[in-house]
């Protein structure tokens, strides 16, 4: 029996992804030298999709390096004058702190708790020139809304640049862009693609801080990739298949905002069961920090509920971190089919009579 994934990452790949492969292997894109003219027109091509399905500002510049760990040390490494802060209520935002931490000595951590909106007077009182913030904590299942991202954006000087971690949401939800000036996102998620790239995104003023700091030594130095990025070059070998994948799959879709109300409705429909199922319940209480994409529930025999489901050809999320033990995870990512969700759910009020 096939397995339909509901991991949160690693996650299922579009249903089309076997005709795009064969397509990319028939046309030889996956034989091509990267600084070829072939190359650079799928690198320019992809730049310019990203740019009008996902509603990029026209001013913000497309990069893509390996993953989105990666990116927390091309911030750290290429545009932190003094001081970074990150703030963060989970694993995932966690892990950032802590690497952060390693690379810059003043880093500031600035926790705050599962069921809290992000503190943005904290964060102002920290006084960093960059800003670490999570906008889907994958590990926990929040998220950080519109109005808060617009809040921090207005609490800030000028001067200092926000960074977003949103690998659980990007592709998947509608971004407030210009609230901040580097957002990054690994693409095995919400762009229901295999692993092993990621995306970032930059303000004009992330781009001008990293010229004026002119850190060039690093391998991964953000100059070095933005120089090359302009040329629709990489700075390392990429991964051409999952460029090609990531601009054939977006061509094909209608689009962020339709994307994004489609993400709503089955995030309502997820909570209308949820809210009926009995020995179900959310992790997160709190429903204005409840994430739309990644949903972690409560419950009791975790590895029980795991195996039932298996058996009928899905796969559920592990718990992460402290929750490992007592919480699943159900992706709600743009690539998993209405019927798969039809049938999950199906089974999950038949499981919980």
């Amino acid at each position: 029996m096939s397995q339909v994934s509901f991991y949160p990452g690693p996650s299922k790949v579009y249903s089309n992804t076997t005709e795009y492969i064969y397509e990319a292997y028939a046309s030889g894109i996956l034989s091509i030298n990267h600084r070829s003219e072939e190359f650079m027109h799928l690198f320019g091509k992809l730049k310019k999709t990203l740019h009008k399905k996902l509603k990029v500002p026209k001013n913000y510049e497309i990069a893509f390096v390996s993953s989105a760990t990666e990116c927390w040390e091309i911030i750290s490494q290429s545009v932190v004058k003094n001081r970074i802060a990150v703030c963060h209520n989970g694993a995932f935002g966690e892990k950032w702190a802590a690497y952060a931490a390693g690379q810059s000595p003043d880093c500031i951590e600035l926790p705050f708790e599962v069921e809290e909106e992000l503190p943005i007077g904290k964060i102002t009182a920290a006084e960093a020139d960059v800003v670490g913030i999570v906008h889907n904590e994958t590990s926990n299942g929040t998220f950080l809304s519109d109005p808060i991202m617009e809040g921090l954006r207005s609490n800030l000087s000028s001067d200092t640049l926000v960074t977003v971690d949103a690998t659980s949401s990007m592709a998947g939800l509608a971004l407030p862009f210009r609230t901040a000036d580097i957002w990054f996102a690994s693409v095995q998620k919400c762009f229901g693609l295999p692993a092993g790239m990621a995306i970032m995104i930059l303000s004009p003023k992330a781009v001008e801080r990293a010229y004026r700091l002119d850190r060039r030594m690093p391998y991964n130095a953000l100059i070095r990739i933005l120089e090359n990025s302009r040329k629709n070059q990489t700075h390392y070998t990429p991964n051409v298949l999952n460029m090609y994948l990531l601009y054939r799959t977006q061509r094909t879709s209608k689009g962020i905002e339709a994307q994004h109300a489609k993400t709503l409705k089955r995030f309502n429909n997820w909570s209308q069961l949820i809210d009926q199922l009995p020995n179900l319940n959310w992790l997160v209480k709190n429903e204005a920090v409840r994430s739309p994409t990644v949903l972690p529930l409560v419950t009791k025999n975790v590895d029980k509920l795991k195996k039932a489901t298996k058996e009928k050809g899905f796969v559920l999320g592990d718990g992460y971190a402290q929750w490992k033990d007592s919480t699943i995870r159900i992706a709600n990512f743009p690539a998993i089919k209405g019927k798969e969700i039809e049938r999950l759910a199906k089974f999950l009020r038949r499981y919980y009579p």
